[in-house]
């Protein structure tokens, strides 16, 4: 055999094994390229597809078979708007769109909602010929989770009336508005009478049928208004209107609230007071109308309920009464009025991790007052800044001396993220008490990323480099923004109690599930608080949610209730047989009774 035989004879070979190798990645391309989940599609200069997968045609509802190689464009989308598998825009406006997007050499992404609905997200590329290659694939699922959660953020589960959040964008708007109009608008303040006898004397489930049905009867009463839920009984109108259109407004919702409510063969007596409040007479900014809106209604209420009252000037001494319990809490601080209680936080099906400290006022004459009550009072006078470091200081005191190396949650008000450096205060704590960094939790709420994101996440980022976890607390009642958890990254979420007591609802559970599978996708542990009952319990456990917090687990008490979780009856035992001393045995920590459930549970948990 010549050697220019052999030459071709080894040249043929090369050629089959090129051809043979050729063949086998063709094989994995098409491979992959049909068991990947996106639609994948390649056109040439000419606007011509080359290739693309069954994904592709399967996600505008297109049979694979009519989606073939050599088809322009414009030819697949005029099959896509034959089948209604189309954008919401026309066929010529979105071939304009197509050619302004592909004619740019940078990736670019956008979405398309189609008219049936489903939305579509496509990333788009150049190729070197000219061409393009677009990846096509259907988000509807995840875009509708995205509108439930924001949708939630600013609507009250129970009612799905706006919520406080909301109320407050809408309050600002009508603000701009009317200041430049010159014109008045009216906010009323009002809640249900008695209510709390309907909770106490046939439970939670038909009270919240009552305010179910309450504010139906207000969205009829003031159509064309604003309505809000604040919580619990308490609602909020704000109406384009004067002095005598308000007052008409009032009258007609004290009438309609006024009707007896027929729940489960059960008659109900429904009532409502209400406070009026004018801008801008009675007011030129969002707090102080609503402020004395609020002192109108504990004017209405203090004149027998039932009726309706405008602000007027001698209505302050509802204002005087909290200046009064203003300076009571500042002598508490001195008085050593104020004490810390703990309240466990568990693994489902685990042991308890930690505690949250939560702070409480035992008044002299007051009694117990409400944290709800006093903690606004203190952020309003910046008495939390030195409230709020005592808490921290007593906290890691008290955490430092645990035994078990369990961690302890302080709650931060965002009038510390404006005040002060917070971030010294905790590298101080840690240093003064021993307290490791890991171990303590700093709970926020989105109130502290609202005002000044920029300045709130450079604080955080501090805090955070001191080796301390932060949460986001209450996630979900107010602006809930996703864009947050993508501004800081957390190391908590804490999914807010008024979604576990309605767990029953379709709206919360479904919020609850997306909540938990947004910590799953973000692989950020989530903790459900205000559980209280082994159905809710059982619930969070399916949805795979990592811990939770609330009478089952235990009540807010002083540490020594819980002394044998945190390893501190083991030492005093030991402490106590050493001295022949007789030892004291702790109260046992145990599960209270389970409760009904409903959005408007006075209890905190």
């Amino acid at each position: 055999m010549t050697e220019e035989l052999l030459l071709r004879v080894r040249a043929q070979i090369e050629l089959l094994q090129t051809q043979k190798q050729l063949a086998q990645r063709n094989m994995q391309f098409a491979t992959t390229l049909e068991n990947i989940g996106q639609g994948v599609c390649f056109f040439d200069s000419d606007q011509r597809l080359i290739l693309s997968n069954r994904r592709y045609a399967e996600v505008y509802g297109l049979p694979p078979e009519l989606v073939r190689p050599g088809m322009t464009l414009s030819e697949i989308t005029q099959l896509r708007y034959s089948v209604g598998a189309c954008p919401v825009v026309a066929h010529d406006e979105y071939l304009a769109w197509c050619d302004s997007i592909n004619s740019k050499s940078s990736p670019q992404d956008w979405t398309m909602e189609l008219k049936s609905g489903k939305v579509v997200r496509v990333h788009h590329e150049r190729t070197a010929n000219g061409g393009w290659v677009s990846t096509h694939e259907d988000v509807t699922e995840h875009r509708n989770a995205e509108r439930q959660i924001a949708h939630l953020a600013l609507h009250d589960p129970l009612t799905d009336l706006p919520n406080r959040a909301a109320l407050k964008q809408k309050l600002e708007a009508l603000l701009e508005q009317h200041r430049t109009q010159g014109s008045q608008f009216a906010v009323l303040c009002l809640d249900l009478d008695r209510f709390k006898e309907v909770n106490d004397l046939f439970g939670h489930s038909v009270g919240d049928m009552v305010l179910g049905l309450a504010a139906k009867r207000l969205c009829a009463a003031a159509v064309g208004a604003f309505v809000a839920r604040l919580g619990g009984d308490e609602f909020m109108v704000l109406a384009e209107a004067d002095a005598s259109s308000a007052a008409q407004l009032a009258d007609l919702t004290i009438t309609v609230l006024s009707e007896d409510a027929e729940i489960d063969g059960t008659r109900i007596r429904m009532g409502t007071s209400i406070g009026v409040a004018i801008f801008p007479a009675d007011g030129d900014n969002a707090a102080e109308l609503t402020s004395n809106a609020d002192a109108a209604l504990y004017r209405a209420k203090a004149d027998g309920r039932g009726t309706a009252r405008f602000f007027e000037p001698q209505m302050d001494k509802w204002l005087r009464e909290r200046r009064a319990l203003q300076r009571d809490l500042q002598a508490a601080i001195s008085e050593q009025q104020l004490s810390i209680v703990y309240q466990p936080q568990a693994n489902i099906g685990g042991d308890v991790t930690g505690f949250e400290a939560l702070l409480r006022w035992n008044h002299p004459t007051r009694g117990n007052v409400p944290p709800t009550v006093f903690i606004p009072i203190a952020e309003e006078s910046s008495l939390i800044i030195e409230i709020g470091e005592w808490v921290l200081r007593e906290a890691c005191r008290e955490a430092a001396s645990w035994s078990r190396k369990l961690s302890v949650a302080v709650n931060l008000s965002p009038v510390q993220f404006k005040h002060g450096d917070l971030s010294g205060l905790v590298k101080s704590a840690l240093i003064e008490t021993g307290l490791e960094p890991a171990r303590l939790e700093l709970e926020i709420t989105e109130g502290v990323l609202i005002d000044n994101l920029e300045r709130a996440i450079s604080t955080l980022g501090h805090l955070k480099a001191l080796g301390v976890r932060i949460a986001m607390d209450d996630f979900g009642t107010g602006y809930s923004s996703l864009s947050y958890l993508q501004s800081f990254p957390f190391d908590k979420i804490k999914i807010d109690q008024s979604f576990v007591r309605n767990i029953g609802l379709a709206q919360s559970s479904a919020i609850i599930r997306a909540v938990i599978g947004l910590g799953r996708g973000l692989d950020l542990p989530i903790i459900a608080e205000g559980v209280e009952s082994t159905d809710q319990l059982a619930f969070l456990t399916r949805e795979s949610c990592d811990q939770v917090q609330g009478y089952l687990v235990g009540r807010p008490r002083p540490i020594s209730h819980y002394a044998k979780y945190v390893g501190r009856a083991e030492e005093n035992e030991q402490l106590e047989r050493g001295r022949s001393a007789v030892a004291v045995r702790p109260e046992q920590s145990h599960v209270a009774n389970p409760r009904r459930n409903s959005g408007n549970a006075e209890a905190t948990s």
